[in-house]
């Protein structure tokens, strides 16, 4: 329903991927700002995007799919309530639109992803939010220090919480280091805001 109240431009791969780019800079805002303008960016490379509050019992952090032939959407949970999951979420069902066709419903949450189109989609997310070349120089240095990790995320234009969540995924840290640099998302009544 939200999305349907979306005003979209016909979707053009060219035009969201440069929106792309510009949601990228966004992970470095305050969350509320970021989430009004990443609407914004998407809906005017014909992408809906809605945020939908997590539902008890439910494991779903994104989907994707195309609800008319000229307008795909993106849901978002914020389940995880940490920037880093909710970007890579973002940028992972924003994969599925430009890689994976129009007839398919992408829904996203569970342990799965590790295969096929899911693999896929998460090695597309995780170079969009941190280029390959630059994660490879970051992980040969050994060096995953708060402040290491600060310098890195500075240089790339992101948010400081996707370097931290990245290495916890690659279990290069463990999951319970560097938490205190992860944004925590909190569902208000106005949608999500951050701390």
């Amino acid at each position: 329903r939200e999305a349907e109240n979306q005003v979209c431009a016909g979707f053009h791969p060219v035009q969201f991927k440069e929106a792309l780019r510009g949601v990228r800079e966004l992970t470095t805002s305050p969350l509320a700002d970021a989430l009004e303008r990443t609407g914004r960016l998407c809906n005017s490379a014909g992408v809906a995007l809605a945020l939908v509050k997590p539902l008890p019992k439910v494991a779903l952090s994104g989907a994707a799919w195309w609800p008319t032939p000229r307008t795909p959407m993106i849901g978002l949970s914020g389940r995880h309530r940490t920037d880093d999951h909710f970007w890579f979420s973002f940028f992972h069902e924003a994969a599925h639109l430009l890689l994976h066709g129009k007839k398919r419903v992408f829904i996203d949450g569970g342990k799965s992803g590790s295969e096929g189109i899911e693999a896929e989609a998460n090695a597309w997310a995780a170079d969009a939010l941190i280029p390959k070349r630059s994660w490879t120089r970051f992980i040969a240095s050994g060096d995953y220090t708060k402040r290491a990790v600060r310098k890195f995320a500075i240089t790339q234009g992101i948010a400081q919480g996707i370097v931290v969540g990245r290495l916890q995924h690659e279990s290069h840290i463990a999951w319970s280091h560097l938490n205190d640099l992860k944004v925590r998302l909190d569902w208000d009544a106005s949608g999500t805001g951050g701390r």
